[in-house]
């Protein structure tokens, strides 16, 4: 063997040994992400929504909420409350939504929609909505939108005392984004029962509009919808008086089937902007058997990082998205990759051979909204 071939083998086992290190860090992978970079991460897929109603012959926005944006079609999860009228106890006539475009700067206000085709569950006070209008009211589909990460997660194992981050267009202060931080301090019930988590409690300040908003945890896992505030009381001598409040949470648990809709009515066929991005889809399975493999994880690196140059020190710096397979076997990026670049790629799950080559993902300007490049991804079982 040259030494040239030594060198060459030297790397491939070197970057072998890193994805294997990978395997055994996914459940360290998202809390090893700095908090900077998850909530980077997540401000894009939050969304400023502003009820409008029809007045004299104007649209006049009358409030302001906010939602997360939870498919790449523009399907929205919000409260039913940011788009209820309850003084008049009527819908409001319509909604604008408003995207993110920078923290420091206000979102850009890009669609309009009909509170009343939206998928409402007033009870429960959540609602899935999404736009079928420009601005000007022409027909429009949103299409590449930035999403939130739906990954799988039990949130019956969330405690008392995990840290929780609030996000969303309040309006306090100007109308820029706004992030509050806080932790879990307990559960409550509908009307303030106990023995049933309809809430998370919280510490972190929700106000009127972080309504419809997100709330993710320290690992940046979307757990429930920002919902409103409760001011709480103590006796003192023969009084009752205010203590503080408490902002309560939508535990995800509750918005299941409306995550659910948002997957299957959003396979219709949006037309794609020119510029946009593109989410990946794609499945990994056993290379012999052919069977799915759960709790792989995929790494897509930034333009112009080579296979060789991955390191596990910078991971943070150099993947662009990761995300992990789901119980089909199934993986979606949890946002959108950007059209005319080449990708290098890595997938690795426990007890397979890893897999890792540059430049294997490229992406058109043709690509439509959701691409699958590979339809399968075959991973082959390690020799015992």
């Amino acid at each position: 063997m040259t030494s040239q071939q030594r060198r060459t083998a030297l790397v491939a086992t070197g970057i072998m040994m890193l994805l294997m290190c990978l395997v055994t860090l996914i459940p360290a992978l998202s809390s090893a992400r700095s908090r900077k970079s998850i909530i980077r991460e997540t401000m894009p897929a939050v969304a400023m929504i502003l009820a409008v109603d029809l007045r004299d012959g104007r649209l006049v926005p009358v409030s302001s909420g906010s939602g997360t944006i939870i498919d790449a079609n523009g399907s929205v999860l919000t409260n039913h409350h940011v788009l209820f009228d309850a003084k008049n106890n009527k819908l409001h006539d319509l909604f604008i939504v408003g995207l993110f475009r920078a923290a420091d700067k206000e979102p850009e206000l890009v669609c309009v929609g009909d509170p009343s085709k939206g998928l409402l569950k007033a009870k429960l006070d959540l609602a899935l909505i999404r736009c079928d209008r420009d601005r000007a009211g022409a027909p429009w589909q949103p299409s590449a939108w930035p999403t939130i990460s739906l990954r799988q997660m039990d949130t019956d194992a969330i405690v008392p005392g995990e840290q929780v981050w609030v996000l969303g267009y309040p309006g306090v202060g100007g109308s820029t984004i706004h992030v509050t931080a806080g932790l879990i301090s307990g559960f409550t019930g509908e009307e303030g029962e106990t023995g049933f988590r309809a809430f998370l409690k919280t510490d972190a300040s929700i106000t009127h509009g972080n309504s419809g908003g997100t709330a993710i945890d320290e690992d940046g896992n979307f757990i429930g919808v920002p919902t409103a505030f409760r001011l709480t009381t103590t006796k003192q001598g023969g009084e009752v008086v205010a203590a503080g409040r408490v902002g309560l949470i939508r535990s995800l648990d509750h918005a299941g089937d409306l995550i659910s809709a948002a997957r299957i009515t959003g396979g219709t066929s949006p037309t794609p902007a020119a510029k946009a991005g593109v989410v990946i889809t794609s499945r990994v399975q056993d290379g012999t058997t052919g069977k799915p493999i759960e709790g792989a994880v995929v790494i897509i690196f930034k333009p112009g990082i080579a296979a060789k140059e991955v390191n596990l020190d910078k991971l943070d710096e150099q993947a662009l998205v990761w995300t992990q397979t789901d119980g089909a076997g199934v993986f979606r990026t949890p946002s959108a990759i950007s059209k005319a670049q080449r990708y290098t790629v890595a997938v690795a799950a426990e007890g397979y051979l890893p897999l890792l080559e540059s430049g294997v993902l490229s992406i058109p300007e043709s690509a439509t909204p959701e691409m699958d490049p590979w339809q399968n991804i075959s991973l082959q079982p390690e020799s015992k």
